[in-house]
């Protein structure tokens, strides 16, 4: 990607090391935000665990999952483009246009402008997350119409929440209500439209969170000497022209995004369709775990499963003991949490060869996830 500052000695882009500092309590933090965190994760992981939800418990979700994702990232847009979005809503006047010629001649070649330069920013921070290769649509070249509406991805880290990212974006852009639909038009190429609209559902306001301290940790990482990227990390391949992270120790696709985006979804599907939801998720995940994973990935020793979780933001195992009929860990830090009680799960069961297992977990009092698989 032309004029992307990446680490001389590692290759990884400069958005990443300047951005996020891997800790040794587990957890991926954002320079300047205190309680904001990262996860680096399997990609495919995401669809695939919504979708093997919905079949379990019946109920097509993609619809929720796209709304509370839309709600959080509107929110963090109009947060990091204010200047941007007033000076569009000082142009247009208030009005709800759906023309470039609708407004003032003089001003058509600012409104273009300030599309294309937030369109610009969102696009390349994407590509370096490992989010897809990502286009500007043919509208772009039409002076009538709004283009940021319409985009073009290939191979897209998730399709549900890339669909609902474009769309929160064109809502805090524009400042309106919006509708979005997204279609394959080939090989995991995928055109997405935004129209306004009302949503088709709407969400009840979301409950107070129940938040915990985060403990400090004891996780040490060797670091590319020049940026301070954890090896594990810096040793991922980017294709910066493509929008994908490879691990080469494993092959998965990696990408970074906000584990709330997950938490928070999980946390509206119980509120919204009752208690089977967390025990549906976690069993979603171990059976996409066990397609995805293999033997290989199970380490008999703790420290090593240490190092996985810190080096994704997962949080810090600070207990792990397992034998041929049981294992227990107690993770510190948590992210993702009923996702990590299904791989736990899946990667247990393919150590031991098993087919089914029994399992119990809790949150204790000061957030510590413990995970307990029987066999």
């Amino acid at each position: 990607m032309p004029g992307l500052e990446v680490c001389k000695t590692c290759k990884v882009p400069r958005l990443i090391s300047g951005v996020f500092t891997w800790n040794s309590a587990g957890i991926i933090s954002i320079f300047g935000s205190d309680k904001a965190r990262m996860v680096f994760y399997e990609s495919p992981n995401i669809d695939n665990l919504f979708r093997g939800v919905s079949e379990l418990i019946g109920v097509p979700i993609e619809h929720i999952v796209m709304e509370r994702k839309r709600r959080d990232t509107r929110k963090f847009m109009e947060r990091v483009f204010p200047a941007g979005i007033e000076r569009l809503a000082t142009i247009l006047g208030g009005e709800k246009v759906d023309k470039v010629s609708s407004v003032d001649p003089s001003l058509k070649n600012e409104i273009l402008e300030i599309g294309k330069m937030v369109n610009s920013q969102a696009t390349t921070i994407g590509m370096v997350y490992g989010y897809g290769h990502i286009n500007f649509s043919e509208l772009w070249e039409f002076w009538d119409s709004f283009p940021w509406r319409t985009q073009i991805i290939s191979n897209p880290y998730s399709i549900i929440f890339f669909a609902a990212d474009m769309l929160a974006t064109v809502e805090a852009f524009e400042q309106r209500d919006m509708r979005v639909k997204y279609e394959q038009v080939s090989n995991d190429i995928y055109l997405i439209s935004t129209l306004p609209g009302g949503h088709p559902i709407e969400l009840a306001a979301r409950l107070k969170r129940k938040t915990f301290e985060l403990k400090p940790g004891d996780i040490s990482y060797g670091v590319c000497p020049e940026c301070g990227v954890p090896a594990g990390v810096a040793g991922c391949i980017w294709d910066l022209e493509e929008g994908t992270i490879i691990d080469p120790e494993t092959g998965r696709r990696m990408a970074f995004f906000d584990p709330a985006a997950i938490d928070t979804v999980f946390e509206d599907l119980e509120a919204e369709l009752g208690e089977s939801v967390p025990e549906a998720i976690i069993e979603a995940q171990r059976r996409f775990g066990k397609l995805s994973m293999n033997t290989d990935d199970w380490r008999r020793s703790g420290y090593d499963f240490k190092t996985w979780a810190g080096l994704r933001g997962l949080g810090n195992i600070t207990a792990f003991k397992a034998d041929s009929s049981s294992m227990t860990l107690t993770l510190e830090n948590p992210s993702m949490h009923l996702a990590m009680v299904g791989m736990a799960i899946a990667l247990y069961e393919l150590a031991w060869g098993a087919e089914t297992s029994t399992h119990e977990w809790h949150r204790t009092d000061d957030g510590d996830l413990v995970i307990t698989v029987n066999l």
